[in-house]
């Protein structure tokens, strides 16, 4: 769900070019370290034999980008670190960041290209993506002109050059027609040591990276039907199964939001055993009585992250949580309603970050909107090591200073010592001819540097409506 739009941004750094794509927003310009196009940096460090060996370049396989799945706003939703950077989406536009400089950049490699529609390499129109064995993937829903509109033949995982260059569709995630339903619209495929894992009409499936959809395994579930909408079409039911994949290790999981006998739903985690191909469940989203009560208690945790074997959990409106997967051991490891009672946590194989922001309040009453998942504000990021162990609170407001009105921050990823955020700094404009007021987009992404409580601005999107 796209819980967050917006991000943070770091005082004292000079703006660059940064390019729109595909309808996005106008680019900002500065001068500075950042002001240069990277014409094909992204390759030249991707493809360097002194790069550091990535942590998840196994021998069997490159593993699952775990801390790339974290983000909180809904237009960066998905990440893939290379060896010196990371790839990401910003609205249908596919960008690079450079991590040593802080560059970002279109993935275009054609230095004519005006980077306006979907003819320039850095479209994609995806909505999951991830970074394996020197290349980028990335998967979209197709859709083409039919029958007087837009119809959805399936969808497709394409590979690309680190350049962006050499874009060629390598798998089809559409298996079969089912009748009455598209495929699911929620449940993102995630690549796992050479094996993509993706959900079809409710039941979970394997196969080779760039294999053929008649080589896909099926490992759990059972094929969920309904009556669908206009021409068949369901854009969402509420007794669908959802599945949030996840790998860690030698186990694959997934997290399945499904409604129980009394129509009720409730988050419950599975193991995976992929020789056997069945599942067991290792965890259930514990009761108010167990946890004390939060912002969605008793249906879903707000955020978590699974490594070696423990789930680490935060909840809104409660504390941090450890779980042994193994014993069923239930730890509280922080107890961070003592400084927010509400926020949005990101996690990392090092840290756990918490943004002080809070629930949307209901027009109607103008209390907090609990269990909507849509949050607002913060001004501050509470970091703790995974054993809870505070390590420091670094305030937002010399972001808010820099930037004027602020809408709200959102966390996106968390990696090595930097944490990145993006800041709504959007603001009201008048339409012309007196046709009323419209908001300005302008969504800056930014560098927090947890072990000091540096900021730094690394990118901005402005001029978008």
């Amino acid at each position: 769900m796209d819980r967050k739009r917006a991000a943070a941004l770091l005082a004292g750094l000079l703006f660059f070019s940064l390019g729109a794509c595909g309808g996005g927003p106008e680019p900002a310009r500065g001068e500075g370290t950042f002001d240069t196009a990277l014409a094909g940096g992204a390759a030249d460090t991707a493809r360097d034999e002194s790069a550091a060996r990535l942590p998840f370049q196994g021998s069997d396989g490159w593993e699952f980008q775990k801390n790339m799945r974290q983000s909180a706003f809904g237009s960066l939703a998905d990440l893939g670190k290379a060896e010196t950077g990371y790839y990401f989406q910003f609205g249908d536009t596919l960008y690079y960041l450079e991590g040593a400089t802080g560059r970002v950049t279109e993935l275009c490699a054609r230095p004519d290209c005006a980077h306006e529609d979907r003819t320039c390499n850095a479209w994609a129109g995806a909505y999951a993506l991830w970074y394996s064995g020197g290349r980028l993937y990335f998967a979209r829903s197709e859709s083409e002109e039919g029958g007087g509109g837009l119809t959805g033949p399936g969808k497709s995982v394409y590979a690309v050059n680190p350049d962006g260059t050499g874009r060629r569709q390598v798998m089809s995630l559409e298996l079969r027609p089912v009748e009455g339903r598209p495929l699911s619209s929620f449940d993102d495929p995630i690549c796992h040591r050479g094996q993509v894992y993706f959900v079809y009409n409710g039941v979970l499936y394997r196969m080779p990276l760039e294999g053929d959809a008649g080589e896909a395994e099926r490992l759990w579930g059972e094929e969920y039907f309904s009556g669908g909408g206009e021409g068949g079409y369901a854009a969402y039911d509420p007794g669908e199964p959802h599945y949030t994949l996840w790998a860690d290790g030698d186990t694959v999981y997934f997290m399945l939001n499904a409604p129980r006998e009394n129509g009720a739903r409730r988050d419950a985690l599975y193991a995976l055993d992929t020789a056997e191909k069945n599942a067991a469940k290792v965890w259930e989203v514990p009761t108010g009585e167990q946890v004390g009560p939060w912002e969605t208690t008793g249906v879903s945790v707000s955020q978590w992250y699974i490594l070696d074997g423990a789930l680490y959990y935060y909840l809104s409106g409660g504390d941090f949580w450890k779980t042994d997967l193994t014993t069923g051991e239930n730890v509280k490891l922080a107890d961070t309603h003592e400084k927010t009672l509400y926020g949005t946590a990101i996690f990392s194989d090092a840290y756990m970050c918490l943004l002080n922001d809070h629930p949307m309040a209901d027009p109607a009453t103008g209390e907090y909107w609990l269990g909507a998942g849509l949050h607002e504000g913060g001004d501050a990021v509470y970091v703790y090591r995974l054993d809870g162990t505070p390590v420091r609170e670094i305030p937002l407001g010399s972001l808010v200073d820099a930037l004027g009105q602020i809408g709200g921050f959102y966390p996106v990823f968390c990696d090595g010592d930097a944490l990145y955020l993006i800041a709504d700094a959007g603001e009201m404009v008048s339409l012309p001819g007196g046709a009323g007021m419209q908001k300005a987009r302008r969504d800056v992404l930014c560098r927090v540097d947890l072990e000091t409580g540096a900021l730094r601005e690394t990118a901005r999107w402005e001029d978008w409506t």
